[in-house]
């Protein structure tokens, strides 16, 4: 170790007594320094805004994210590491002193273990730098999450000594230090890309994308320490030590190139063979060091994921001639899996399967493009430009044998299937984050091991549709296959139910959906209803303006009546019978939605709304739980253009200003069960129409958290999945404008003049000498 040790201090100073090494350090403290106070000011000046509240982790705001201050770092530091180690071996070789190195009594290793253990050294002082954000975090906010800061520390430290190691090999081939600067900056561009080589070879897709170095300390940063990362960078480390020791020993003593050849080869196949083995899922482990354990999945999705016992298929379908085939094409695969990386730490067996085909697409413009070719032809054509070898795409009478992805349109979907049969569809949405998250991936598997929660939408007597997409109908929320919070994307099965054609409600369907009758019921089929109703069958109900006298019958059962006329709620903005229904005093217990609403003040939306009347006499408790504004809402008996012609309050007529009930629901047991029944006012505020106007001026809507939570409710809990995780306690920032001042000119101009200073002292020192 004596040599070693003497080598380093060695080394370590003659890099401080050049320049460079504290011209980077000031460059980093300055760097540092502007992107923590970017940061503070953009969390101080969102503070002001009224009515503003911080959920998040201010700590990760800090650190992670597109702007956070260890992300931004991590994208640079290959920036600083060349210029260090350039002249690591080149000056040796360059000025001679190399010969006295080869004669002295040391081996090849400890000259390396030396110079790189002061390159260590130097790292554990960009360490520290890297650690200035965290003291002035630790005074910015309460209750810092320290396992995240530290976690992201250690994914840059290891990513520094990575590229040092790298840059010390380099140094070994040239006694020019430019040269050995730019072959550095080579070998990590090299590293980067080197993940998307044969991508379309399952076993060297493995290998070339384990190689890569791009985004490796990325999960450290976000907080979550993966023992394959960790792995990564000690192998790097070593290999490139270990062909610097090859170099070294190479011109110390003359060797065949084939056995020198042999040695490289076999300190590569050494170091693939344990990155294969240790990117196996079933020989990973994973520490999740945020407080909140945010990069680890959900208790609730553990749950699940236990329950799944045996094998466990992913199948994911790719359509060359839809959109998104590219999310799943063969480059991608190593990507596309990184998505499933939570569920394959608990579930290590999961297997990953890629199937390619060509059937009609979606966007039919594709034909426009290609006229006069069949589909086979244009799928040739876009093979071909894609790069994809035509014979490997199933044709669609094979992919239709297979499953029945005619119902899903031939999109981009994946198909999980266990050992024992079941199936479940789990797709990707037409929103900004477009790939589903833990809910829907968990919901997806959840299927597979309980009944999915069937829900029968009643029609034949003008109700609306649940799978028609115009503006009254609701194929938004209930059907839509791309939209991540419609039903039969959150663990929901949708049934359309003509009651005039069966004999019996089926025992399967859990929920009854009734929107808005607009023609009376036969004898017939009220018997069937009733018959659901009698054996404890849980409903949801949606009345309308002008539906009373054909609604009030079926809802009169549940202690609730629809009183006649429409609900007014005049406005200099919005039409008049927009009605904008907030939570009730009752409703605060019911479920946690309500008392977000009150805290928010949000509302329920209702354009064209009827207020409801509980009655004395009934078999079920009846709770309100949305009720129009008491200040500025009554009933207006004439429902004929009240949105063409001017409203007002005719209190001869016996109308007033009060806060009517638009929501109830209504319960008893029977059975040995909960019958759960929610009853709405209007039809209009789950349509697509409606859903699609959330974002009115001067209203803060809830509709979609309202159908959320009155179907959670009505499937007593079994879907969709809500994940409960710990709030964070890092919300608050203690610091205002005045404290950005002084920080700004400790960590901009005090602290990197400080570092200057000291530089330039001891770069003076030694020229005195």
């Amino acid at each position: 170790m004596k040599p070693i040790s003497r080598i380093a201090r060695t080394e370590l100073s003659s890099l401080f007594y050049s320049p460079i090494a504290w011209i980077l350090l000031v460059v980093l403290a300055c760097q540092m320094g502007i992107l923590f106070l970017n940061i503070t000011e953009t969390i101080i000046t969102g503070f002001k805004i009224p009515g503003r509240s911080v959920s998040f982790s201010l700590t990760a705001g800090y650190l992670i994210g597109f702007k956070g201050i260890y992300e931004t770092i991590q994208q640079s530091l290959y920036l600083y590491i060349p210029l260090l180690t350039m002249g690591l071996m080149s000056r040796e070789l360059s000025g001679g002193s190399i010969k006295l190195l080869y004669s002295s009594p040391v081996t090849s290793w400890q000259i390396i273990f030396g110079k790189y253990l002061s390159m260590v050294m130097y790292a554990l002082i960009l360490a520290v730098i890297l650690f200035l954000p965290i003291i002035a975090i630790t005074f910015s906010i309460n209750y810092i999450d320290i396992g995240l800061a530290l976690s992201g520390l250690l994914g840059l430290f290891l990513l520094i000594c990575a590229y040092m190691a790298i840059g010390l090999f380099m140094s070994c081939l040239t006694s020019y230090q430019v040269v050995a600067a730019v072959a550095t900056f080579s070998a990590l561009a090299f590293l980067n890309f080197v993940g998307g080589i044969g991508q379309g070879i399952p076993f060297v897709r493995e290998l070339t994308y384990w190689l890569s170095i791009s985004g490796r300390a990325s999960e450290m940063v976000s907080g979550i320490i993966c023992s394959d990362d960790v792995i990564y960078f000690l192998v790097v480390i070593g290999l490139f030590l270990s062909f610097s020791v090859l170099t070294i020993n190479s011109a110390k003593v003359r060797s065949s190139a084939f056995s020198t050849t042999l040695r490289y080869v076999s300190v590569v196949c050494i170091a693939l063979l344990i990155g294969y083995l240790s990117s196996r899922p079933v020989l990973m482990t994973f520490y999740d060091a945020t407080r909140t354990k945010a990069r680890t999945l959900s208790a609730e999705s553990r749950e699940i994921v236990n329950k799944l016992k045996g094998p466990l298929t992913i199948t994911t379908f790719c359509n060359i001639l839809d959109n998104d085939f590219s999310i799943g094409a063969p480059k991608k695969v190593k990507e596309d899996m990184k998505r499933f990386k939570q569920y394959l730490r608990f579930k290590p067996e999961i297997q990953m399967k890629y199937v390619y085909y060509h059937a009609p697409p979606v966007d039919h413009s594709i034909y426009t493009r290609f006229p006069d070719k069949t589909l086979e032809e244009i799928a040739k054509e876009v093979a071909l430009k894609k790069r994809f070898r035509f014979n490997k795409l199933k044709t669609p009478d094979e992919i239709d044998s297979i499953a029945d992805l005619q119902s899903e349109e031939y999109r981009f979907v994946r198909i999980i299937q266990r050992g024992s049969g079941e199936r479940s569809f789990l797709r990707i949405f037409d929103d900004m984050f477009r790939h589903p998250g833990e809910t829907e991936i968990s919901v997806a598997l959840k299927k597979l091991i309980v009944e999915p929660v069937k829900i029968g939408f009643v029609t034949g007597h003008g109700e609306r549709d649940a799978k028609a997409k115009g503006d009254q109908d609701y194929s938004i929320f209930a059907s839509s296959l791309p939209f991540r919070q419609s039903m039969i994307n959150q663990g929901f099965d949708l049934h359309i139910l003509h009651l005039d054609s069966i004999a019996e409600i089926p025992e399967e369907t859990n929920i009854l959906f009734i929107a808005e009758m607009r023609t009376p019921m036969l004898p017939t089929e009220s018997a069937i209803l009733q018959k659901y109703i009698e054996r404890g069958g849980n409903m949801m109900i949606l009345t309308d303006v002008r539906r009373q006298a054909l609604m009030n019958p079926l809802l009169r059962q549940f202690g609730v009546e629809a009183m006649e006329g429409i609900l007014i709620q005049p406005s200099e903005v919005h039409p008049p019978d927009l009605i904008t229904a907030g939570a009730t005093e009752a409703s605060l217990d019911f479920a946690p939605l309500f008392k977000t609403m009150r805290d928010r003040k949000q509302s329920v939306t209702m354009p064209g709304a009827v207020a409801l009347r509980i009655l004395d006499q009934s078999d079920f408790d009846v709770l309100p739980l949305l009720i129009s504004p008491a200040d500025k809402s009554w009933i207006k008996l004439q429902t004929q253009n009240v949105v063409e012609a001017p409203v007002s309050l005719d209190s001869l007529k016996g109308e007033k200003l009060g806060a009517y009930i638009t929501a109830v629901a209504a319960t008893r047991q029977i059975n040995s069960k909960e019958q759960r029944i929610l009853i709405m006012g209007d039809a209009d505020c789950f349509s697509n129409a409606e859903l699609m106007l959330q974002r009115r001026d001067g209203i803060n809507s809830s509709n979609f958290s309202f159908i959320t939570t009155s179907l959670r409710w009505l499937s007593h809990g079994e879907f969709p999945i809500v994940m409960k995780r710990p709030s964070h306690k890092d919300t608050v920032i203690k610091m205002e404008a005045s404290h950005v001042r002084l920080l700004k000119i400790l960590y901009i101009w005090v602290i990197p003049i400080m570092l200057g200073l000291a530089g330039f002292l001891t770069c003076w020192r030694r020229r005195r000498k």
